[in-house]
């Protein structure tokens, strides 16, 4: 029977509690009220779009865009990235299996690439050098952030099987490149101990992987100078295409390959390093600290303005303790409707990132909603008024003049 009492008190309190809120909220203290509500639903709306901005880039949303680059590379254990690795298994008869995936439907442009760090010597000085093989169509724009269309088309030191075609001796330099080698378009260098290289050209607008010092040379010839071409061999290949199904075709060319595209291997590193787990949990963070500070600021003054109707309800009775769950409850309330607006606010946020991002920078979004992130920021919410009580009902204490 006690216990149905104070089931049946709290249940009213709580009651009293929500249409005080109400009435504060719409009359006697609308601007306190809803600077709470605007306080927490600001972070939480901030809390929901960088979540959804982070799980994005964990799912790899940008995979699909208008020009899809993917690679097939040997199944390794090395930690090198693919884009660049220089010691792992490779792939042979290149030229015959790069004629093939060409003449799929649906491939705009396809590459063998070797790549070899080898030491370029001009008449100037002598580096260490990225050395990249590939062989050049008009299809195909760069390779490595190395102009490709300075090369002489389709590698013609291979014809019909062998290598005794006319040797260009051809040699693209990024401009950290040319930098470091002191070297100018026309000078003669040396490549892994060649000496029938020429600089061909510079490309000023190079954006060569990290600012590695680069160079594009023809496949063939640097297979020859650097032993692959006997089994005609080169590290992994790059296929240029419109279309996602293209994958499915391209992960039958080779045994124990893989195909990745550029946005799976940005993914891959995002997910590497965290950054994803990152930024949620900063996110996280920063709203909880914005969204109690708010709360605490705002219903601290309105408790404090509100000490003679404290003081009031002292003198009817109500005792001190119910007095703090009138103000938890409260609290709960603000902070719940503020989680609500918020998360509306956070998932049109996450809609208009995405219109401004298809707009100018990619085709497809980057950030993503689902309907879980509705529970999360009004969870996140709740949260942040369970934090504020503390302060709230110490301050609602020392006004009321009394102890529970």
């Amino acid at each position: 029977m006690k216990i149905r009492q104070l089931l049946t008190q709290w249940i009213g309190l709580i009651a009293v509690g929500i249409r005080r809120t109400a009435s504060r909220a719409t009359d006697t203290a609308k601007q306190r009220s809803r600077f709470s509500v605007l306080g927490v639903a600001v972070a939480i709306a901030l809390l929901i779009m960088i979540t959804g901005l982070g799980v994005g880039l964990a799912t790899s949303t940008t995979v699909y865009d208008d020009d899809i680059d993917y690679w097939i590379v040997p199944e390794t254990d090395s930690p090198e990235s693919p884009l660049i690795a220089t010691d792992n298994i490779q792939f042979s008869s290149v030229h015959e299996t790069n004629d093939r995936i060409r003449h799929y439907d649906g491939v705009d442009a396809t590459t063998p690439v070797l790549a070899q760090v080898l030491r370029i010597e001009s008449s100037n000085t002598a580096e260490y050098v990225l050395v990249v093989g590939i062989i050049n169509t008009p299809e195909l724009d760069r390779v490595v952030g190395v102009n490709s269309d300075l090369l002489t088309p389709q590698d013609p030191y291979y014809v019909t099987g062998e290598y005794n075609g006319k040797w260009t001796g051809e040699v693209v330099l990024s401009e950290s490149a040319a930098d470091i080698l002191t070297a100018a378009s026309g000078d003669a260098v040396t490549v892994a101990g060649n000496n029938t290289f020429t600089v061909t050209a510079i490309d000023n607008q190079s954006s060569s992987t990290g600012d590695m010092p680069t160079a594009l040379v023809q496949l063939s010839e640097l297979q020859r100078i650097t032993g692959a071409a006997e089994y005609d061999q080169a590290d992994q290949f790059v296929v240029s295409t419109n279309s996602p199904a293209m994958k499915n075709k391209l992960e039958g060319v080779y045994p124990r390959s893989s195909v990745q595209t550029r946005g799976e291997l940005t993914a891959n590193k995002v997910a590497e390093s965290d950054l994803s787990l990152a930024l949620a949990f900063t996110a996280l963070v920063v709203s909880l600290s914005i969204g109690t500070l708010f709360v605490v600021t705002t219903a601290g003054l309105e408790i404090v303005a509100d000490q003679q109707q404290l003081a009031v309800l002292s003198a009817m009775g109500l005792s001190v303790r119910s007095q703090l769950q009138l103000v938890g409850t409260q609290t709960v309330v603000l902070t719940g409707l503020g989680g609500m607006i918020g998360t509306i606010g956070g998932l049109a946020g996450i809609r208009l990132i995405n219109i401004v991002a298809v707009r100018t920078i990619t085709t497809e979004p980057i950030a993503t909603s689902h309907p879980v992130f509705i529970i999360y920021g009004i969870g996140v919410a709740l949260v942040v008024g369970l934090l504020s009580l503390p302060v709230l009902l110490l301050t609602a204490r020392r006004v009321s003049g009394g102890v529970p």
